[in-house]
């Protein structure tokens, strides 16, 4: 497991932390993690829909709330369960900018089986933060 359960900060929801060696990393491993918290099994999902997007501010914690938030319109929105697949971040002029690749496919009740239902991500307990070496993120998500 990419991410760890924070048990602290909330009681009703869902914290995770997640950490890594770059913003590129940290997202993917969050929107896996997001995924992994929803169904029992995300290696199911099989890579059959793609969709892409570039997002952009100048607040990275902003724009990682906005990236796992697409990623459950596409859940509400069109039925989809989509594992980050690529991402590739640039720093221009203190804005950060964001493109990103996700796959996977329709929601098949006999094959993903939910664990619960993440309504969204918050911005309660929401922290991005350098330590050593890592980027860590600190998230909750309302289910």
């Amino acid at each position: 497991m990419d991410y760890e359960l924070i048990e602290d900060i909330t009681h009703a929801d869902v914290a995770v932390r997640v950490k890594a060696a770059s913003y590129d990393e940290l997202f993917v491993k969050s929107g896996r993690a997001l995924m992994s918290e929803m169904v029992e099994n995300p290696g199911d999902i099989s890579p059959l829909i793609f969709k892409e997007g570039v997002i952009s501010g100048d607040d990275i914690e902003l724009l990682y709330f906005e990236f796992l938030n697409e990623i459950l319109f596409f859940k509400d929105a069109e039925s989809l369960l989509l594992l980050p697949e690529k991402i590739s971040f640039a720093v221009i002029n203190d804005e950060y900018k964001c493109s990103f690749r996700l796959a996977g496919e329709k929601i098949i009740r006999d094959k993903h089986i939910f664990r619960v239902d993440v309504k969204a991500v918050t911005m309660h307990g929401l922290r991005i933060y350098k330590e050593n070496d890592l980027y860590i993120a600190e998230t909750v998500f309302d289910v």
